[in-house]
């Protein structure tokens, strides 16, 4: 390879630096070029799509002629000091977490582990070993591709979670979720949990005044969690509570809601998947997941240290943090509701808006809207992750993206969920308990972009809408009874109605 390809490559994953550290807290770099982001099916977006396949295929080349050069240049780039200090731009930033996410990973970066290459039947399993997992893949987009990039997975895609390496039906099943959007997902997971805990804050000052036990029903962005009770000794009684753990903190991430960050969901992932380990992944100290290594710099044994470091994982969860949302294609035509409430494409010409109209309705008469719940409002679009200065969401995501509506006073988020866990029953009860979480109890899926993202329910047994609603159980045997209640032209008007939350569509070169 000429010193030319490889000075050009080098330039790719260079980030600009300001001189100096700034006196004010950290914030990014506000004299950054601009980002031209094309409209996404122009000819513009044609060009740099291709642009962006010809960067990752020379990126590829250049992997092939020096295994691990990739991952040692992002090392050397991403510094966390920098990253911390602002002293990047964003983009630049998010460019490189996409990288990250496309990346092949090879055993030059730490794929899988030394346990796993010593067995005859080589670095892969398709059963989980317990909590330290396959690995199964070797990038992200190998699961995550259905609807497009970061999508959801197929059915061959599942992992079969926490089991015993060799069957299928010693794990739980698991499908690959989409990953759309989870900056704007964390966001209102912290503004309900700042809210809930707010709320247990105030009834103790209230027990304690009267002397007497006190109890409140505790709600965030109109989701019930149930009931918590205080003493005036200060003693808390959280057995009433509903979907939610007794520390109050929202977790919509994982099928059962047992994480809080994002963060903790992407190096949870490359552990359990690829077998890369992030620093994150190793702070965390849990010896089940990161293996019985007696090096503590390579607990996996592979004879990699420092796999994936605290720079390269930021950009990561910057990359992630950015995505765009989905969109609800006809609901323009709903006078009653704002377009500056929705993400939406040109009003459709088709003759299925009465169809929506009425499958939204019979949606909310059916009982799904009772934990589908179809929007929340966010109130503040500034999010922090851990080392990096506060991102701004409605000026940096990847679009479609926020949208501020002053009728609401804040920025609706289509989701069509209730972020809290549901007891979903017999019929879809786990093997194992997974971070405490019993189980029968799930997430309740956020349905934006569900058009785009099939098979459904938590193990893709679902290969159409219909089977999924016919998967609920336990608290959702209701709202699946009375969906099969429903005329023939009822049940078609809520698939249409359904199939309307998707993806925009967009260029994408392989």
């Amino acid at each position: 390879m000429t010193r030319r390809a490889g000075a050009s490559i080098g330039a790719m994953l260079i980030l600009v630096a300001c001189g100096g550290a700034p006196d004010d807290p950290p914030a990014w770099r506000a004299n950054c070029p601009p980002v031209d982001r094309p409209a996404p099916l122009s000819l513009e977006a044609g060009r740099e799509a291709h642009r962006l396949a010809a960067r990752r295929q020379e990126l590829r080349l250049r992997e092939a002629a020096e295994p691990g050069f990739f991952m040692r240049e992002m090392r050397t780039q991403l510094d966390p000091e920098r990253l911390a200090a602002g002293w990047v731009c964003l983009d630049e930033v998010a460019d490189r977490g996409q990288l990250l996410f496309e990346h092949e990973f090879d055993f030059a970066d730490g794929l899988g582990s030394g346990n796993a290459a010593r067995e005859p039947t080589g670095p892969f399993r398709r059963v989980h070993r317990g909590l330290f997992g396959g690995p199964e893949t070797i990038s992200c987009p190998s699961c995550h591709w259905i609807g497009g990039p970061d999508g959801a997975g197929a059915e061959t895609d599942d992992a079969f979670l926490d089991g015993d390496g060799e069957r299928p039906g010693s794990g739980d099943e698991r499908n690959p979720p989409a990953l759309v959007a989870p900056g704007v997902v964390l966001a209102l997971g912290r503004e309900m949990t700042h809210s809930l805990q707010q709320q247990r804050t105030e009834l103790l000052r209230d027990a304690a005044r009267a002397g007497a036990t006190r109890e409140a029903r505790l709600s965030a962005k109109g989701v019930d969690f149930g009931v918590l009770r205080a003493t005036a000794k200060g003693e808390v009684d959280t057995s009433g509570l509903a979907g939610i753990d007794a520390d109050l903190v929202v977790k919509p991430f994982g099928w059962k809601g047992t994480l809080a960050d994002f963060s903790d969901f992407a190096s949870e992932a490359l552990q359990v998947h690829m077998g890369v380990q992030s620093d994150r992944l190793l702070a965390s100290g849990v010896h089940e997941r990161l293996g019985d290594g007696k090096d503590p710099g390579d607990p996996d044994g592979d004879g990699i240290r420092d796999e994936l470091g605290r720079g390269p994982f930021e950009a990561l969860t910057v990359h992630l943090a950015l995505l765009e949302m989905p969109i609800v294609e006809p609901m323009i035509q709903d006078r009653r509701i704002p377009p500056a409430a929705t993400n939406l494409l040109a009003p459709t010409t088709t003759s299925f808006a009465a169809d929506f109209q009425r499958g939204r309705e019979q949606f909310h008469a059916a009982g799904c809207a009772g934990c589908h719940q179809p929007m929340m409002v966010l109130e503040s679009p500034m999010l922090e992750l851990d080392g990096l200065p506060p991102i701004d969401l409605s000026r940096s995501m990847r679009q479609p993206g926020l949208r501020y509506d002053p009728r609401l006073g804040g920025y609706p988020v289509w989701l069509f969920s209730d972020l809290r866990r549901h007891d979903m029953g017999p019929a879809n009860a786990a093997k194992h308990v997974q971070n405490g979480v019993a189980t029968q109890m799930y997430l309740t899926p956020r349905l934006w972009g569900v058009a785009d993202s099939g098979p459904y329910l938590h193990d893709g047994r679902a290969p159409s809408l219909d089977y999924a609603i016919a998967g609920h159980d336990g608290e959702g045997a209701a709202a699946r009874a009375a969906f099969a209640a429903l005329s023939w032209d009822d049940r078609a008007a809520v698939r249409v109605y359904l199939m309307s939350l998707r993806r925009a569509p967009r260029v994408v070169v392989p």
